[in-house]
C-alpha cells in the first residue's frame, strides 16, 4: 500500500498575479492626515486615547473615500492600529461583531437569495411595473409607497429595508436590465437603491411606532419634561415628511440620474415576461409563505418577545430547512461577509468615540458657543451639528443615545419650543444616517447590494441633506407656525 502523502504537482504552481489592495498615493495622504490630527494640540476635555482614536478613524474614513484601500481592509487596519497602539483592548476591538443589528443584516440576506433564486423577484417586479407605468421615476415613488405602507405595520427600519423593500428595489432594478458587476448599475439600480434607502429613513419617523428609535427618543424627552403623544408626533411630522417623499426622489433623480428614463410598451413587455415565467412554482409558494411568516413576526413578534434579529434567524432556518437556500450557497455570498467585516469594525470605532469622550467634547463645544443666541438660530446650529456629526457614527442608536439628551437640554434651556425641538432632534438623527454607507444598519444593507459606489453614495447623501434642511427647517418651521407651536 502506498503510504506517501498525496501532494500537489509542484510543476503546475504558477506565480500569483499580484494585485495589491492598496493604492500608494492615497494611502500616504490618508496616513499624513491621520498623523497631523494625532500630533495636533489636544483639547483638554478629550483624553489622549480618545484623540488618537479620532485621528485613526478620520484617517481610515478618508482612506476609504479616496480609494486608498477597500472598506473591509480599512476596518481591519482600524482594529490592528487601535490595538497595537493600546488605545483599546483586543476584546473591545471585536466587541461590535456581537451586535444584533449586524446579524440581522447577515440573516436577512438569505431572504434576498431566496427571492432571487426562485424567480419571485422578477415576478413581483413585472407585476409592479405593469401597474405603475413606464417611467423610472415612477418606480422610485413605488418603492417609497411600499416603505410608507410598511411603516404602519413593521416597527423596525432595518426589518423593512433589509428584509422587505430592498429585495423589491433590486427586483425592479433587474427588470430595467440593471445588474451589479456588468456595467449596467446606473441604468436604474443606483437610483432605485438610493430612493429605497432614503425613503426608509423618512418613513422611520412618519409614525411614532415606525421604529424603536422614536420610542427611545420619546422616552428621553419625557425624562426632560417633554411629552410627545402619537397624535402630536403625527401632526408635527406629516407635512415635512410628505414633502420629503415628494422632493427627495427628484433630488436623487438629478444627482444620480438613471440612464433609462422609462420603458416603451411597458405593459406588453411585462405581460410577455410574466408569460415566460409561467405559472407560480412550488418554490415560489414556499418563498411567499416564509416571507409572509417573517413579515407577520416582524409586526407582532415583539408582543411575544421576538425581536427583529430573532425573526431573521428563523427565516434563515426555514429557507435552509425547505431547501430554498443552501448553506454553502449562503456562506459563499461574499457581499454578506464584506458587510459583516466592515460594519463591525466601524461600529466599534464609532462606539469608542463616544465612550472615550470625543462626542461629549463636541457636544460641550456646541453648548458653550450658542449660549445667548436666539432660539431659532441655536436650533439651526444644533440641527447642523446633530446631522453632520453622523459622519463619526456607525449606528443610529448610538448617535441618538449620545447626543439627543444633551442637545435637547440645551434647546430647552434657551427657550426653544419643546415638542418641535424633541421631534427635530430625532428626525435629524435618523435622516443623517444616509450621509454615509456605514451610518446605520439599513444604509449598510442597501450599500451591500453593490449598485452604488462609495463616492456616489456620499455625494448623494450630501445633496439629500441640503434638501432635508430646506424641508425641515424651512417648510417645517412654517408648518409649525401655522399650528401655533411658537
Amino acid at each position: 500500500m502506498n503510504n506517501s502523502l498525496s501532494m500537489k504537482d509542484s510543476s503546475n504552481i504558477k506565480d500569483i498575479d499580484l494585485k495589491p489592495n492598496v493604492n500608494l498615493r492615497p494611502l500616504i495622504l490618508s496616513i499624513i492626515i491621520g498623523l497631523i490630527i494625532w500630533f495636533m494640540p489636544r483639547p483638554a476635555a478629550v483624553p489622549a486615547n480618545g484623540w488618537h482614536l479620532l485621528a485613526i478613524f478620520i484617517s481610515i474614513i478618508i482612506g476609504c473615500t479616496i480609494k486608498a484601500f477597500p472598506i473591509g481592509l480599512g476596518a481591519f487596519v482600524g482594529i490592528f492600529t487601535l490595538t497595537a497602539t493600546k488605545i483599546i483592548t483586543i476584546q473591545t476591538a471585536f466587541s461590535a461583531y456581537s451586535e444584533s443589528i449586524i446579524w440581522f443584516i447577515v440573516c436577512a440576506f438569505a431572504l434576498s437569495i431566496g427571492v432571487t433564486k426562485t424567480g419571485l423577484d422578477l415576478r413581483l417586479a413585472y407585476n409592479i411595473i405593469k401597474k405603475m407605468g413606464s417611467k423610472t421615476i415612477g418606480a422610485g415613488y413605488t418603492v417609497e409607497l411600499c416603505e410608507l405602507i410598511l411603516a404602519i405595520l413593521v416597527p423596525a427600519n432595518v426589518a423593512r429595508s433589509a428584509g422587505i423593500v430592498r429585495p423589491i428595489a433590486v427586483s425592479l432594478s433587474k427588470s430595467y436590465g440593471s445588474n451589479v458587476g456588468d456595467g449596467t448599475e446606473n441604468k436604474a439600480g443606483s437610483f432605485l437603491t438610493l430612493v429605497g434607502l432614503h425613503s426608509n429613513l423618512m418613513s422611520g419617523f412618519f409614525f411614532l411606532t415606525s421604529t424603536e428609535l422614536n420610542l427611545l427618543s420619546v422616552g428621553m424627552a419625557k425624562a426632560l419634561g417633554v411629552t410627545l403623544t402619537l397624535g402630536a408626533w403625527f401632526k408635527i411630522g406629516i407635512v415635512p415628511t410628505l414633502l420629503g417623499f415628494i422632493i427627495v426622489p427628484l433630488v436623487l433623480y438629478f444627482v444620480c440620474p438613471p440612464e433609462i428614463k422609462g420603458l416603451d410598451n411597458v405593459k406588453e413587455m411585462s405581460r410577455k415576461k410574466l408569460e415566460e415565467l409561467g405559472p407560480i412554482k412550488k418554490s415560489e409558494k414556499i418563498m411567499i409563505f416564509i416571507f409572509a411568516v417573517s413579515v407577520f413576526l416582524w409586526i407582532f413578534g415583539p408582543k411575544f418577545g421576538l425581536n427583529a434579529t430573532v425573526v431573521a434567524v428563523l427565516s434563515l432556518i426555514l429557507l435552509m430547512a425547505t431547501g430554498i437556500v443552501d448553506f454553502k450557497e449562503f456562506a459563499g455570498k461574499k457581499e454578506i461577509w464584506d458587510i459583516f467585516i466592515w460594519l463591525g469594525g466601524f461600529m466599534m470605532m464609532s462606539n469608542q468615540l463616544s465612550k472615550l469622550g470625543v462626542i461629549k467634547w463636541i457636544s460641550d463645544l456646541v453648548k458653550n458657543n450658542i449660549s445667548g443666541m436666539p432660539w431659532m438660530l441655536a436650533l439651526f446650529i444644533i440641527c447642523l451639528v446633530m446631522y453632520y456629526s453622523h459622519y463619526l457614527f456607525a449606528s443610529n442608536t448610538v448617535h441618538i443615545s449620545t447626543l439627543y439628551p444633551g442637545f435637547l437640554t440645551i434647546l430647552l434651556s434657551i427657550g426653544a419650543p419643546p415638542q418641535i425641538s424633541a421631534f427635530l432632534m430625532t428626525s435629524m438623527s435618523v435622516l443623517s444616517s444616509g450621509l454615509t454607507h456605514y451610518g446605520s444598519g439599513q444604509t449598510a444593507a442597501y450599500f451591500g447590494t453593490g449598485y452604488v459606489k462609495q463616492k456616489k453614495w456620499w455625494s448623494a447623501g450630501l445633496a439629500v441633506s441640503i434638501a432635508h434642511f430646506a424641508i425641515w427647517i424651512g417648510a417645517g418651521l412654517l408648518w409649525w407656525k401655522i399650528l401655533g407651536m411658537y
